[in-house]
C-alpha cells in the first residue's frame, strides 16, 4: 500500500503471536496478539512482517504467516466500524469522490447551477452502504418509525454510487422544507437535474439518480464505464464485505 486509504484491508489472526515495534522477532513485543483478533493493514509488507493496527490502536508488525487476510462477508472489528463510514448506519456519506463518475459530474453541475441562481442546494447524502439501506427500509417495518424506503441493500442506486439526495442549506442547516416559499426551488431542483440527464423518484423529492439505468444490469456487474479509483475502491469494498441480504451484486 503506496498511500493510506480510508477503505480497510482486514487480516485476522490464526495463531497467537505478538505485535512488534519493527519487522521481525528481534523487535520489542508492544502487546500480544490472540487467535481470531483482527488487525488492519496499515502499511506494505516488510520481509515477511506485516505492518498492521490493533483495535487498541496500537501500530507495529505482526508475523504474516500467522495472519490470514479476512474473507469477504466476514464481520468487521469495531474500531473498523467506528471509522470506516459504510457499516455505520447513521452516518450519512457526503464526499463526491465516491460517487460513480458517470452520476458525479452531472450531479455537482446540478449543484454548480442551482447554486448559480441563488437556490442552496447541495448534496445531503451520496453513495450509501447496504448496511445503512437496510437500516433505513427496517424503519416502519421491522423497527418504529416511519417508512424511509420502499427498497432494501443494492436495490438502490445509491449503493452503486448513481444517485444521491439534495437538500436545501437554510441558515446553517439541512432543510426538506418545501412549502410556498421553498416549492420553486424544489421544482428547479428537478428541472436542472433532467436537464442534467438525472430523474426523480414519485414520493422521493429529494433523490436524484442516473436516468436510464437497468437494475438488472448492475446487479449482474454491467456498470457504466469510466470509472476512477476512488469509487472502484469504495464499490469493492462495500460489495466484498457485504454479508446480509438481498445479496451483492457480481464483480467484474
Amino acid at each position: 500500500m503506496s498511500e493510506a486509504s480510508a477503505y480497510p484491508v482486514l487480516y485476522r489472526v490464526t495463531a497467537a503471536t505478538e505485535l512488534r515495534e519493527g519487522p521481525g522477532p528481534d523487535h520489542k513485543a508492544i502487546r500480544s496478539l490472540p487467535i481470531d483478533q483482527v488487525l488492519v493493514l496499515v502499511g506494505d509488507v516488510a520481509e515477511g512482517w506485516l505492518p498492521v493496527e490493533a483495535p487498541t490502536g496500537q501500530k507495529g508488525y505482526a508475523p504474516a504467516g500467522l495472519l490470514r487476510r479476512q474473507v469477504a462477508g466476514a464481520k468487521a472489528p469495531q474500531h473498523v466500524t467506528e471509522t470506516f463510514p459504510w457499516r455505520n448506519v447513521d452516518r450519512v456519506n457526503r464526499e463526491p469522490k465516491m460517487l460513480h463518475p458517470a452520476f458525479r459530474n452531472r450531479a455537482l453541475r446540478t449543484v454548480a447551477r442551482l447554486n448559480a441562481e441563488g437556490i442552496p442546494f447541495g448534496i445531503y447524502e451520496g453513495m450509501r452502504g447496504p448496511w445503512r439501506q437496510n437500516h433505513l427500509y427496517a424503519s416502519g417495518r421491522s423497527r418504529t418509525g416511519r417508512i424511509l424506503t420502499p427498497v432494501q441493500a443494492f436495490e438502490s442506486l445509491h449503493q452503486y454510487g448513481l444517485a444521491a439526495d439534495f437538500v436545501l442549506a437554510l441558515e446553517g442547516r439541512w432543510s426538506w422544507d418545501a412549502d410556498e416559499g421553498q416549492a420553486r426551488m424544489w421544482d428547479r431542483l428537478h428541472a436542472v437535474g433532467a436537464d442534467e440527464g438525472l430523474v426523480s423518484k414519485p414520493g422521493e423529492m429529494p433523490h436524484l439518480q442516473l436516468a436510464d439505468v437497468d437494475l438488472a444490469d448492475l446487479k449482474a456487474g454491467r456498470l457504466p464505464p469510466n470509472t476512477d479509483p476512488a469509487w472502484t475502491t469504495a464499490f469493492t469494498w462495500m460489495v466484498q464485505s457485504w454479508d446480509g441480504k438481498p445479496a451483492g451484486p457480481k464483480l467484474k
